[in-house]
């Protein structure tokens, strides 16, 4: 029997070297993406920022706060402003800026003095009226940024705590169409970054054709960045260096090892005649999924450290994580979900920051790459449950790749609802200990279910409602599906949980909230029945807009034919029809609530790992029938271009996150 599997064992790895595309292909890759490269640094379209619209403050600085008029979004600037953009070649020698010098009358019109390569370059004298000015700069090649320095007389309006320069509505570069080359930063970061992605495509080993399809996309979608949009690229540069260079080093280090890890697991079940049982992943489905996890941490970094990206509530979680750097953990909240209600907000999620603001220093990146780490381990943990509910591996890899890029799961990142994202983490993190603690209780797996439960509880309220009435309704009707040693270890989890957590709710934040003055808007049980009453069609067709843009009608038809079979899976584990109907109860439970008293409910973002699992199933036994391989595909590349495509348009074009609502 050992020789038979240590033979099918060397064909599966002579096999799946056949199908790796060779190093020499991703070297050939590199050397002709270096021409392209070039030309589209030196081609690349003109460098325009709006003053006064978002992103602006990426590359200007030394301005005052946005102002409108009939006509245009604008700026006004300090005594010295500052605009500063990435070198990408020579050919940027044309600076026009759209400006006005407004002055009461009697008072002069400011003069800006304009430092170029940090030194004088030339004199504007700004009139009243909005008007074009153009100066030639000097040839800066060697340098890795473009700084202009506006130096202009100031003006301090009566009764007005600014000292104002002048107006600026728009800045860009052109080129002078004279020959020039790229500037040496670029072009080496540039080609150094497209070939640590080739590095990376090689260094995890994937089948041909999918190895060869991601090293033709990295160099594409540089090159096509920098001649769509020169800024994209050139402004990450350095992140994404050291983010490709970081996953690149991982997979090196913790590759084999996890594949290995990965490789030795058996399916779950019951053998006969004392024989072990088989192996549930092979080795390639193992790089697989390294691959995947590798996708989800790309996709996400490569957006949460771009610095036109700024989360739409980063504000807020950076002033919540500079409290709890200074050592106050009682914190305070208006929750929507409880109509504005002074409510107690737990501080876990940001003491989970705090060691990568310490590594990283700055608290919008701490937040962002904070909560892109941990919701690309929901990847990892939907394969690993997958296993524990019986299911083959790959139908867990196919969840593992709708998770990637689901566009739910994309937008919860745009909004950056950071510590409800945390507990969405910790929340799949505790039902893979779930399952494992029930099916085989043991003392490591019980305290770090112990644990993990804890940090769910004292994450963020709104997720502590969803995921208290799911376990309540698991811990009772597991009475009956577990055996009693299972039984037993997840009630005394949860139960040790709740005696650490219940003194912080109720014992130091009830005092403060308990004289607290009641909100206009605390519930009124009749009066919001009767408005529920009113409105509930449209939030209904609020709820249908949320899953359809969300999950996708696909996805989602998918999910509803594979819930049935997960139930129905044959080695399922004891406690899968009861969390599958819980979540659903739950589901139902929360938009009953939603459309009856219009108390806001997250129950569609939280309904996410099961919506991945059962659509997962389906796939995959439609990738068993003929020619439902390519249908699997497509489905599942559909999923992660849409995800993908919402993510940057988030990123880079700052679309409205409300198109696809999450607390609707």
């Amino acid at each position: 029997m050992a020789d038979t599997g240590n033979r099918r064992d060397s064909h599966d790895t002579c096999h799946h070297t056949r199908r790796t595309a060779p190093a020499h292909w991703f070297a050939a890759i590199w050397l002709l993406t270096l021409p392209a490269l070039w030309y589209s640094l030196v081609a690349a379209p003109v460098i325009r920022v709006e003053v006064g619209q978002w992103g602006d403050h990426t590359m200007v600085r030394g301005v005052h706060g946005i102002e409108q008029s009939s006509t245009e979004n604008y700026r006004w600037t300090t005594a010295r402003a500052v605009f500063a953009v990435p070198n990408l070649s020579d050919r940027y020698r044309m600076l026009r800026l759209r400006a006005h010098g407004w002055r009461p009358d009697g008072i002069p019109l400011p003069r800006v003095r304009v430092d170029a390569t940090e030194q004088w370059w030339a004199e504007l004298d700004l009139q009243r009226p909005p008007r074009m000015y153009a100066i030639l700069l000097p040839g800066a090649s060697s340098r890795p940024s473009i700084t202009i320095t506006f130096n202009s007389t100031a003006y301090a309006p009566p009764g007005d705590p600014r000292t104002i320069g002048f107006a600026l509505d728009w800045i860009e570069l052109r080129g002078t169409g004279a020959p020039a080359v790229p500037a040496v930063w670029q072009f080496t970061g540039q080609a150094v970054l497209v070939g640590l992605s080739l590095a990376l495509v090689a260094a995890l080993r994937l089948p041909c054709a999918a190895a060869l399809t991601a090293g033709l996309a990295a160099p594409t979608a540089v090159l096509g960045a920098n001649l769509s949009q020169p800024l994209w690229v050139s402004l990450a540069l350095t992140h994404w260096l050291i983010i490709i260079a970081g996953l690149l080093a991982t997979t090196w280090l913790v590759m084999p090892r996890s594949v290995r890890w990965l490789e030795a697991l058996r399916s779950i079940g019951t053998s006969q005649r004392c024989e072990p049982l088989p192996l549930w992943i092979t080795r390639q489905q193992a790089r697989i999924a390294w691959a995947l996890l590798i996708a989800a941490l790309l996709v996400r970094l490569a957006g949460a450290a771009h610095p036109l990206f700024d989360a739409r509530d980063i504000p807020v979680h950076t002033r919540w994580l500079t409290t709890v750097a200074g050592g106050e953990l009682y914190l305070y909240s208006t929750p929507a979900e409880l109509q504005n209600r002074k409510t107690f907000n737990p501080p876990a999620g940001y003491i989970l920051l705090l060691p990568v603001w310490l590594a990283l220093g700055d608290g919008r990146l701490t937040v962002q790459i904070g909560v892109a780490l941990a919701d690309a381990l929901i990847t990892l943990l939907l394969l690993l449950i997958a296993r524990e509910l019986g299911l083959p591996a790959r139908a867990g890899l196919l969840a593992m790749a709708l998770y990637v890029a689901l566009p739910i799961v994309m937008t919860m990142m745009w909004w950056g609802f950071a510590t409800n994202a945390l507990a969405q983490a910790g929340w799949v993190l505790l039902l893979w200990l779930l399952l494992r603690l029930t099916r085989a209780p043991g003392i490591p797996i019980f305290v770090l279910f112990t644990v993990a439960a804890i940090l769910c509880f004292t994450m963020h309220i709104g997720a502590l409602i969803v995921l208290a009435a799911c376990l309540v309704l698991v811990v009772l009707a597991g009475w009956r599906a577990l055996p009693r040693a299972g039984w037993r270890a997840m009630a005394a989890g949860l139960a040790l949980a709740a005696a650490f957590t219940v003194p912080i709710y109720f014992v130091a934040a009830a005092a403060p909230l308990a004289g607290a003055e009641r909100s206009p808007a605390t519930l009124q049980l009749g009066a919001s029945l009767t408005r529920g009453m009113v409105v509930w069609p449209e939030r209904i067709g609020l709820v249908g807009q949320a899953l359809s843009l969300g999950f996708l009608p696909p996805i989602l038809g998918l999910a509803a034919t594979g819930a049935p079979l997960l139930a129905a899976i044959r080695q399922r584990h004891p406690l899968q029809r009861t969390l599958i109907l819980s979540v659903l109860a739950v589901c139902l439970l929360f938009f009953v609530v939603y459309v009856g008293v219009n108390l806001l409910t997250r129950y569609i973002y939280f309904a996410t790992p099961l919506v991945c699992l059962a659509a997962g199933l389906a796939l995959a036994r439609l990738a068993a029938r003929p020619g439902g391989r390519w249908i699997a595909t497509s489905l599942t590349l559909f999923v992660a271009w849409s995800g993908v495509v919402l993510w940057l348009g988030g990123v880079l074009l700052r679309i409205k996150p409300s198109l696809v609502p999450l607390t609707q």
